[in-house]
């Protein structure tokens, strides 16, 4: 058992066995290494709670989409740098014509 006793362990888990907010919070203040060998083994063989534990130890099951929109790409940039480039190349050759 862990070192809390039955009655801890129960506090840390839930009915399924998975890490409940309380173990989560015990994993994560534990120092490395150093984490209940209960939880520990148990978050290892678990894809459930290792993926709430990425999560931020939520009870969600995956983590919830970004907030934000993804930002569109900027057309009139590519643009503007293509172009520029292509002024450059035709200034270089220019030069390069006149070095000769």
């Amino acid at each position: 058992m862990s070192p809390q006793g039955a009655e801890g362990r129960g506090a840390l888990v839930d009915g399924r066995g998975c890490l409940t907010p309380a173990g989560f919070a015990a994993l994560s203040r534990a120092p490395i290494g150093r984490a209940p060998a209960e939880l520990a083994t148990h978050l290892a063989s678990c894809s459930r709670c290792q993926e709430r534990m990425l999560a931020g130890g939520t009870s969600a099951g995956r983590p919830s989409p970004a907030s934000s929109p993804p930002r569109k790409p900027r057309l009139w940039l590519g643009v503007a740098l293509a172009f520029a480039a292509l002024l450059l190349a035709v200034a270089a050759l220019m030069l390069a014509g006149r070095m000769r």
